[in-house]
Formats: structure tokens, sequence, C-alpha cells
């Protein structure tokens, strides 16, 4: 009899599984060259499986008190994509999240974000906010339409 082994890498519970199976059915082979098989009988096999490795958010830059509050400015008639740059460049954090949706109703993602230009925003220009409680939404449409 020849066996061999892979290495087999799990990605989530159901590989794991499969590894699991696979070890039960190859844990005899190295002695079954020199030993009868006994079919009669089922064997089992425990094969401990790791956990799924779990990622972590990437860490913020600069400090805690950078950018606590900011001024919201005036987005309105600009590129989606320069009014998300200029967020993240008034609130000190690369990674801020500033939300958008179709201003026409019609529901449309907005994919390309240069495609698109801001209509209105949640948050009026001129108010201080805080940036770790406010949530700014642009209404937007692409940029050959008109805003409604």
């Amino acid at each position: 009899m020849i066996c061999c082994l892979a290495a087999i890498v799990p990605e989530d519970e159901a590989h794991g599984a499969l590894l699991a199976a696979g070890a039960g059915l190859l844990s005899g082979c190295a002695s079954s060259a020199h030993a009868p098989t006994d079919t009669t009988s089922p064997s089992t096999s425990t094969v401990p499986v790791a956990p799924p490795a779990t990622t972590t958010p990437p860490a913020k830059t600069g400090s805690a008190d950078s950018g606590a509050s900011f001024t919201m400015p005036d987005e309105v008639g600009k590129v989606l994509q320069t009014a998300q740059d200029d967020l993240q460049r008034v609130t000190h954090d690369p990674l801020f999240y500033t939300g958008s949706k179709d201003a026409t109703g019609r529901g449309r993602h907005q994919i390309l974000d240069r495609d698109w230009k801001v209509c209105s925003q949640n948050v009026p220009a001129g108010r201080q906010v805080q940036r770790r409680t406010v949530i700014i939404t642009f209404s937007v449409v692409k940029l050959a339409e008109t805003c409604p």
C-alpha cells in the first residue's frame, strides 16, 4: 500500500472537518504496510484543528485628541471623491468614513466616487461636529446630471 500525505490548511470549519476526516483515513497508513488491516471494527482519530484566524481593524493614525471636533465644510457641487478627501483632511483621519446615496431616488450605487457630484449634505456647512459621533451622508448624482 502506498500512502501520500499533503499539507492541508483549513480556511474554515468545513475544511477543518475534511482535514479531520482525511487524517482519520490516513491514520493507519504508515503501519498498514507491515500489519494486517482489520475491516470489521471502525477506528476513529481526533485531529486538533486551530480556530480560524481573526483580523483586527487597522489602527487609526494620529493622537486620540487630534481632530476630536471639526467644522463641517461646504461640499455641495464638488466631486464626491474630493468631498471625501476634504473630510479626511479636516478630521485629521485618513480612514474617516462618509456615506453617499443616489439623490434621484433610483438607488444607484456609487462605485467610482469620481463619477458623482454632491447635491446636498446631511450636516450643514459651518456646523461644529464631533468626529466620533457624526455620520455624514452626501446625496449625489452622476457628473453629467442635474441635482434634483
